[in-house]
């Protein structure tokens, strides 16, 4: 089940680098370069094309040399009804579907924790809680809004999960931020 993700994320990385690599290259020609910046950069925009990967494109295969999209859901399941899902995961995490309901738990905090961490590094404006609390929204609803129209399953459940998710990011991001400072003031008292 995981292996199937990774390898799916790993092809769509490879095949948006070299586009990425060429915009990145034409927007910066005449910039200075911060290494630093451009590789946690190329790191988020990975993690980007990974999660557009398994969210927003539809299901697809090859078929006769060609490529088929199912856009026609064999099982649709929508829940508007919050914690609903997380309530029949959790409850099942010692039955029958434990690992079905550990994955969908899990992944869907884990796989969105870098949001909540990456935006706000790269980008100083987004570092406000209130703007991140707003991104923590926008952006699994964008995803779950996306998924009506191209046969996948939407849950609110799954926007709840992966906002928690964002805020946890973002919480780790200012921990990080918080010891970075501390560590510069006991270095520059230490060579005083």
């Amino acid at each position: 089940m995981i292996q199937s993700f990774l390898v799916s994320m790993h092809l769509y990385c490879m095949l948006t680098l070299p586009i990425y690599g060429l915009l990145r290259f034409l927007w910066m020609r005449k910039r200075p370069v911060n290494k630093q910046y451009e590789i946690a950069m190329l790191l988020f925009f990975c993690f980007c094309i990974s999660i557009f990967s398994q969210t927003i494109l539809p299901e697809y295969w090859f078929e006769n040399g060609h490529i088929v999209l199912q856009l026609e859901p064999t099982f649709l399941r929508h829940n508007f009804t919050p914690f609903r899902t997380i309530s029949l995961y959790m409850a099942e995490l010692h039955g029958p579907i434990a690992e079905i309901a550990f994955y969908n738990l899990a992944g869907n905090i884990i796989l969105f924790i870098p949001f909540g961490f990456f935006i706000p590094l790269l980008w100083t404006n987004m570092r406000s809680a209130w703007k991140m609390l707003l991104l923590a929204l926008a952006i699994p609803l964008f995803i779950e809004s996306c998924q009506l129209f191209i046969g996948r399953s939407t849950d609110i459940d799954d926007v709840i999960l992966n906002a928690i998710a964002i805020v946890l990011g973002y919480i780790f991001y200012q921990i990080t931020q918080f010891l970075r400072k501390k560590v510069v003031t006991t270095r520059e008292s230490l060579l005083k």
